[in-house]
């Protein structure tokens, strides 16, 4: 299914599509922060929804959880939503996961709307019909691909957002530079710092970019996983704070893993070593290091051995050949994994 995606004028949109698919009943699914700040804007500019059930649940990506989708069922099953219901999900990737997973499954399947709050999701998490939960403190370990019935981007929601997550959003703009290259790239590389940055045209680029490659493998079995660049470290990174209840962004992460993987693009798909170093330091410009220990190597092992993309007991990256020009199913031994997890936090 193709999804469908509306970047301006939300109340207007948004009421237009809910008038044609004449839904039995409303829910919008929160967390504590986009009740706070979000919903009122979401109101204010679609007030057919003022008679929709709330759902709240606890914001940070530690609640992206299975207790958190029991709870959305309960809700549901509580206000009777049949299967002619629509969960609007409100919020960042962890609600946008979270709560397309739950209406995957709630009835074999009801639909659900995006309406993503935060940069991370706009460009990225709400896009592509991924859905799902962590589990056992792995990333993304319970979960299905369905798509939204559609996706309503509005800019102005960028407005609430700390500056922290603004940038934990720019890494998958980053990533999808590095992934398409050309005019993306050139604007990314140009970027001094993200203050006062126009959003628009930044993000219509980086969606563009995430779609048609969505668009051309939905389900992942080929040129879909180019999009995990930088997320086979990131994500064991991102798993491996999560489980000590240490502070972490999803983007922040993600860039300590887009370093990494680009030292074992240097050392195994023949990335000049000139632009690996003029990438990373891109990179590091924009993002806070992100401090780890060389003993912590063996558990951020540990968590790669569970990554999706494996095949047996190997672990596979999407590496860069170059700029625009990305390489999946890259194995690589464990020693040079070691040396590229040493390479984040020595350099």
């Amino acid at each position: 299914m193709k999804q469908a995606i509306f970047t301006n004028n939300l109340g207007e949109n948004l009421s237009r599509f809910l008038s044609k698919k004449n839904y039995s009943q409303y829910f919008i699914l929160m967390d504590e922060n986009t009740q706070q700040h979000c919903l009122p804007v979401l109101q204010q500019e679609a007030p057919d929804l003022a008679t929709a059930v709330r759902i709240t649940v606890y914001a940070g990506e530690e609640h992206k959880s299975l207790q958190a989708v029991e709870y959305v069922w309960k809700r549901l099953t509580e206000e009777k939503a049949d299967r002619h219901a629509v969960l609007i999900n409100l919020g960042g990737g962890m609600v946008t996961d979270l709560g397309g997973f739950a209406a995957s499954t709630y009835k074999r399947g009801i639909d659900f709307i995006h309406v993503p709050t935060t940069l991370l999701a706009q460009v990225d998490a709400a896009i592509g019909g991924k859905n799902g939960i962590d589990f056992m403190n792995y990333k993304n370990q319970i979960g299905v691909f369905r798509q939204p019935a559609a996706i309503f981007v509005h800019d102005g929601f960028l407005k609430t957002l700390p500056d922290q997550q603004i940038i934990s959003g720019f890494a998958e703009v980053v990533k999808h530079a590095l992934l398409a290259g050309g005019k993306l790239w050139k604007t990314i590389r140009s970027m001094e710092s993200l203050s006062n940055v126009e959003w628009n045209d930044i993000i219509s680029e980086s969606m563009a970019v995430k779609l048609a490659v969505v668009e051309e493998d939905p389900k992942e079995k080929h040129v879909r996983k180019v999009l995990n660049f930088g997320h086979t470290i990131g994500h064991a990174i991102e798993s491996l704070l999560i489980s000590r209840k240490q502070e972490s962004y999803h983007g922040h992460c993600i860039a300590a893993g887009m370093l990494g993987e680009l030292y074992l693009s240097e050392k195994c798909c023949g990335l000049h070593e000139a632009k690996r170093k003029e990438v990373s330091a891109v990179i590091e410009k924009h993002f806070p290091k992100i401090i780890f220990k060389e003993e912590d190597s063996d558990a951020l092992m540990d968590l790669m051995k569970q990554d999706k993309k494996n095949a047996g007991s190997a672990i596979r990256f999407v590496l860069l050949h170059k700029i625009g020009q990305p390489v999946i199913d890259v194995e690589a031994d464990e020693l040079m994994i070691r040396e590229a997890l040493k390479s984040i936090y020595s350099e």
